[in-house]
C-alpha cells in the first residue's frame, strides 16, 4: 500500500532551491528544471504542502504582470 503524504525527498530540494535564489523568487519552470521534477508536480508541492512557507505571484515584465507566468519566493517572516 502506498504511503500517504508528500515525499520529503522532493520537499527538501524544492525548499533547498528556493532558499539558494534567495528574495529575489523563481520562475516556476526554473524550479521545476533545477531540481529535475515535472511542473505539475512542483505546482503541487507548492499548493498543497509549502502553502503557508511560499508565496506565489505574477511575473513583472515592465509595469506590466504577467499572469501565467509565476514567480515563487520565500515568504518574508515580519
Amino acid at each position: 500500500m502506498p504511503k500517504k503524504g508528500p515525499d520529503i525527498k522532493k520537499l527538501e530540494r524544492i525548499m533547498n532551491t528556493i532558499k539558494s535564489v534567495g528574495t529575489k523568487g523563481i520562475w516556476i519552470r526554473e524550479l521545476a528544471r533545477q531540481t529535475n521534477l515535472p511542473v505539475s508536480t512542483i505546482h503541487f508541492y507548492i499548493v498543497k504542502f509549502l502553502a503557508n512557507k511560499v508565496e506565489i505571484e505574477s511575473a513583472k515584465i515592465g509595469k506590466f504582470s504577467h499572469t501565467q507566468m509565476k514567480i515563487i519566493k520565500l515568504k518574508v517572516k515580519k
